[in-house]
This record gives C-alpha cells, sequence and structure tokens, in this order.
C-alpha cells in the first residue's frame, strides 16, 4: 500500500524497470498502430476538410509513407512484446513478475483510511462529495454551463472519429487522451452532454475521493482534508472544469496519482513496484492528456533526485523511468507527430519561447495573476498565496525546532516540504523555458495551496493564543462563505454572455432543422462549430452536410452569416434573410443557384479584406 510510514525501500531490480518499460512501450506502439490502421490513407490525408479555416495544413504523405509508419508501429509493438517476454523467463523474471502482481493486487488498501473513519465522519464525507457531484452534474448541463471550448472538442476531433482525435492538431484545444476518453463514449451515444460533459464530472468525483483518502493517508486529519479539497473543489475554476469536456481534472486526478507515488517512493513503502508503476504510467497518460503536464512530472522528478542525489543506484533507476516516460509519450503521440507534423506540437503558441526581455517584463503580472486565478479571484488572491507561505516558513522553523503539537507534527514534516516542491518548482520551469502556460494547465497547482492553507488554519485554530477566542471560528466561516458567493456569482458573470450567443445559436440551429433537408454553406468558424455540434448531437440520423468552404460546382441550399457584415465573410444576397437572430443570419439560396463564376464559386460569396 502506499504510505509514509512503511519501513526502508526494498530494492527495485533494474529487472523489473526494464518489464515496466516494455510493457508499457510494447502498449503504446500498438496502440498508435491500431490509431493508424483506423483510418485508410485517404481520410488519414484529408483531415485538413474537418476546419478548413487555418493556413495551416497537415503533412503531406504517401500511401507508401502511411503504410510504412502502421508497419513501424506494429513492429515496434511486438519487438517490445517480445523483450517484455524475454525479461519475464527465467527464475528472476517470474519472481519479478510475481511480486509486480501481488503489489498491484494490493492497489485497493489505499482506500483504507476510509474505513478508520468514524460513522459520522464517513457520513459527512461521503455526503460532502455526494453534494459535489450533484452540483457539478447540474453545473455540466448546457443550459448552466454553455458550451464553448468543448464544442470544439465535440465538433472538429471527437465527432471525427479516432484518427481525428489522435492525430489531428490545428489547435492545441486538441486535448487527446481526454478527447479519446470522450471519443468511447460518443461510440455509445452522440448527446453533447453524455460524450463530453459526463466523462469530465466523472473523472472529478473520482479525483476528489483520490485527493482526500490520500491527504488522510498522509496524516492529515479528517477536518483540514475536508478543508483542503472542498476549497480546491469550490474554485471557481475547479467548478468550471468539472464541468467542461476540456480534461483539466483528468490531469489534475493524474497529477495527484504522480503526487503521492512520490511521496511513496520517497518514504519507502512497502509495494515500490505499485509506486514505480503509478508515477510512470500516470506520467505517460498525463502528458498525453495535456504536454504542459510535464511540470507534474518535472516536479515529482527533481524532487526524487535532491532526495537520492547521493544514491546513484536511485538516480539510475529514476533515470529509467523518465525515459520510459519519455519513450511512451512520443509513441502514444505518434500519429500526430506523423500526421500534423511535430511543429504543431512542440512549437505552438502556447509553449513557444518568448524572447528574454519581454518575457521578464510580463514575468512579475504573470506570476500574481496566475497565483490569484488559482486562488480564486485574479488581482487579490496572490494575497492568499503570499499570507500563506508566510505562515508556512514561520511554522515550518517551529515544526524544526519541536514546537508543534504532536497531531500536527507528522504532516508539516513529511508532507508540506513535497507540497510546497509541488507548488512553486512548476515556475522554474516557466522561467526555464520563457513560456507563459495558461493559469488552466495550472490548476492542479491550487490544490497544494489549499492543503498549505487548511493545515495553516488547523494549527490557528489550535494555538495557544487564539484558545478561547469564540468569534474566530465564525469569521472563519464567514470568509468561507463569501469566498463561495464569490466564486459562483464570478462564474455566473463570466459565463452569462457564451450563454447568451449559445442560445442564439441553438435557436438558429433549431428554426434550420425544421427547414427541408440540403447544403449549408457556412464560412464563420464560430457558427460551423456550433451548428455541426447541434446537428451531429441532436440531428445525429439526419442527412445535414455544413461546409466550412464552398465546393466549387456545388448548389448550396442554405447560407449562413453574422448579421450586418459583422464577420469577415459578408454575403452578397439581394434578398433578406430567411432567419435571423443578434448571432445568426441564414439565407434560403434561391432556385435555380445563381451561376457560378469562373473559379466554380458562388457569386454571393465575399470574404472581407
Amino acid at each position: 500500500m502506499l504510505t509514509a510510514t512503511s519501513p526502508a525501500n526494498p530494492r527495485i531490480t533494474y529487472r523489473f524497470l526494464a518489464l515496466l518499460s516494455t510493457g508499457l512501450l510494447a502498449l503504446c506502439a500498438g496502440y498508435a498502430a491500431i490509431v493508424l490502421h483506423s483510418a485508410p490513407w485517404a481520410e488519414a490525408s484529408q483531415l485538413d476538410a474537418i476546419f478548413p479555416f487555418y493556413k495551416w495544413r497537415t503533412r503531406l504523405f504517401s500511401p507508401a509513407e502511411y503504410a510504412t509508419a502502421k508497419q513501424l508501429m506494429l513492429a515496434g509493438a511486438a519487438l517490445m512484446a517480445a523483450l517484455f517476454g524475454a525479461l519475464a523467463l527465467g527464475q528472476s523474471g517470474r519472481a519479478e513478475l510475481t511480486a509486480w502482481g501481488r503489489e498491484l493486487r494490493a492497489a485497493p488498501r489505499f482506500w483504507a483510511p476510509w474505513a478508520s473513519l468514524t460513522q459520522s465522519q464517513r457520513r459527512w464525507a461521503g455526503g460532502a462529495l455526494a453534494a459535489l457531484t450533484l452540483l457539478r452534474l447540474m453545473l455540466s448541463s448546457p443550459a448552466v454551463n454553455a458550451e464553448y471550448d468543448d464544442a470544439a472538442s465535440y465538433t472538429l476531433f471527437v465527432s471525427k472519429g479516432l484518427i481525428a482525435v489522435s492525430s489531428y492538431y490545428p489547435i492545441p484545444n486538441n486535448h487527446v487522451f481526454s478527447n479519446t476518453l470522450s471519443w468511447l463514449f460518443y461510440q455509445l451515444h452522440s448527446d453533447f452532454w453524455w460524450t463530453m460533459r459526463l466523462p469530465v464530472v466523472l473523472a472529478a468525483t473520482a479525483t476528489t475521493a483520490l485527493m482526500f483518502v490520500g491527504l488522510l493517508r498522509h496524516q492529515v486529519r479528517f477536518w483540514p482534508a475536508i478543508m483542503a479539497v472542498g476549497l480546491f473543489s469550490l474554485a471557481q475554476l475547479s467548478v468550471y472544469h468539472a464541468a467542461v469536456g476540456r480534461g483539466y481534472w483528468l490531469l489534475t486526478g493524474l497529477a495527484m496519482v504522480v503526487f503521492f507515488c512520490t511521496l511513496a517512493l520517497q518514504a519507502g513503502n512497502a509495494v515500490p513496484r505499485l509506486a514505480w508503476t503509478g508515477l510512470v504510467v500516470a506520467g505517460v497518460l498525463g502528458t498525453y492528456t495535456v504536454p504542459t503536464f510535464a511540470m507534474v512530472l518535472g516536479s515529482a522528478f527533481t524532487w526524487l533526485g535532491l532526495h537520492w542525489w547521493q544514491h546513484f543506484g536511485r538516480l539510475g533507476r529514476l533515470a529509467a523511468a523518465g525515459a520510459a516516460v519519455v519513450a511512451g509519450t512520443l509513441l502514444l503521440y505518434t500519429p500526430l507527430l506523423f500526421i500534423s507534423g511535430p511543429a504543431m506540437l512542440f512549437s505552438n503558441g502556447f509553449v513557444a519561447s518568448h524572447p528574454i526581455a519581454e518575457f521578464l517584463k510580463g514575468l512579475p503580472l504573470y506570476l500574481w495573476q496566475t497565483e490569484g486565478f488559482l486562488a480564486g479571484q485574479m488581482k487579490v488572491g496572490g494575497l492568499l498565496t503570499l499570507a500563506t507561505l508566510a505562515a508556512v516558513a514561520y511554522l515550518w522553523r517551529r515544526g524544526r525546532a519541536g514546537q508543534l503539537p504532536p497531531a500536527l507534527a507528522t504532516p508539516w514534516q513529511r508532507l508540506v516540504p513535497v507540497t510546497l516542491w509541488f507548488m512553486l518548482f512548476p515556475y522554474a520551469m516557466v522561467v526555464s523555458q520563457r513560456v507563459f502556460p495558461p493559469g488552466r494547465t495550472l490548476l492542479y497547482k491550487a490544490f497544494f495551496l489549499f492543503v498549505l492553507v487548511a493545515l495553516v488554519v488547523e494549527w490557528l485554530l489550535q494555538t495557544r493564543a487564539m484558545h478561547g477566542k469564540r468569534w474566530l471560528r465564525p469569521a472563519l466561516g464567514l470568509a468561507f462563505l463569501l469566498w463561495c458567493t464569490y466564486q459562483f456569482t464570478s462564474l455566473w458573470r463570466d459565463n452569462r454572455r457564451p450563454s447568451q450567443n449559445n442560445a442564439q445559436f441553438h435557436a438558429a440551429f433549431a428554426w434550420l432543422a425544421t427547414q427541408p433537408i440540403g447544403p449549408v454553406l457556412v464560412p464563420e468558424p464560430t457558427h460551423y462549430i456550433f451548428l455541426g455540434m447541434y446537428f451531429l448531437s441532436e440531428r445525429a440520423g439526419q442527412p445535414w452536410k455544413l461546409d466550412g468552404r464552398p465546393l466549387p460546382g456545388k448548389a448550396y441550399s442554405y447560407v449562413v452569416a453574422f448579421p450586418n457584415l459583422r464577420g469577415y465573410f459578408q454575403p452578397v444576397f439581394t434578398q433578406l434573410p430567411a432567419y435571423r437572430n443578434p448571432e445568426v443570419d441564414i439565407y434560403r439560396v434561391p432556385t435555380p443557384a445563381p451561376l457560378a463564376d469562373a473559379n466554380g464559386l458562388p457569386p454571393y460569396y465575399h470574404l472581407a479584406d
């Protein structure tokens, strides 16, 4: 079991790490082969047609090159599987597999702290989790939390098949592992909520339970654990992404696996193979979800490296595990690298380095706003971070001097240092890479802040100076209520405009869906995404065809544009729109259709300069 109090770390052999690595790489290469075999060359080479609005195009590759890529992935999977089989032969190999299996079967013991809670505590924790889940289910309804970025994920990737999800990368919105899970749900039902929102709610619920039990395992007491998980779960960013299909709660859950495995490996627990497996597998899947998961891995591997810096054998094993994570991640991304090209993954606007002068000028504001964003208020939330860090420094000194109550000493000695490292080290990577990753990609990091806040509050309530001050608990409760009120009012405020726009998009779809079926020209990307989503989700059986660009010689029945020539598509019609609302004009094209120009394009097709 993963525990911080187990005896010294049993020796992990390189044979085990080789078994773990070859088994993982065989699975990753095999999955990449499945992706490439899921579509013929004709489909894979025409993925640009999914979203024809960018000048960027996928790589040009021949049928022979595509066939070679498939064969290489199959050969790689077979080779890794053969190596795994060879390593498993013999007495030592069988012994490693037996020990590995025994530890994997012990994984459910991670949840043992739940059984140690009193009946009242279990009711409180279970009720809180149920309430959070109900809140997330309510907020996940598109009628409450408007479709936005996850509409693009649904229309452009999930609904277009496994090859599009895994290899088409026109925008970094394609969080591949998250969209792959949504694609699996899409195979059962095309409904948008079922496909994009339900998997996120399930991931958020599982991650919430993981956080809570993980803190209990590391001697955080019941109410501070409830407080830490509750504050994180109710912060605006967490609430929003627990209801929207972007994959950031999935990333957070995998980050928690890495975090608790790091604690287990540092402590030298009784199931080291399980901890190494969790670290490596979660590392691969996390980076396959969002590439900025590298910050989680950077925190874990540097912490363990510093902890083991005098143990060269352990450093070698850590390096081997890191190499397995890198190799497994690259294999999973192979279809994307082959079809979309390396530049879209490694040099897009979110990961490209800024000039050093520009970076240094923007760094202070970025740090302040990011910490504020994670704490719940972009402009002043950083004050909570500063106050917490100051309190942690003070209590750390007291703990070193043995001046903390015994019940508080253990988490401050064993949990707080790692928590601080995972909270602060990502900024070292930000500086080294000269990038400004969006605050939402660091959502997981807010958990570490709120763990520290909860531990500081626990000490504050027990300190002799505050003992007997009856106003303290009501004051903390009032502060919590005010903070929660701000989180939800901000969420409502930020969501109001998208909800209004989406209502107009849906009204236009509802009108169009009642008309005779015919080809639809939708040259505005926003209309293309949202109307496409509604037709796929709500009219999956109807043969509506939406084109983002006019096909030469094709006659269209309907043309969609923004009202009042507001967009870059400015159609030329003599008649009024057949349908109009504040966000959508729909023109019915006269029959017979107007004659096309010399390029085969309709005369009403006009783009603003």
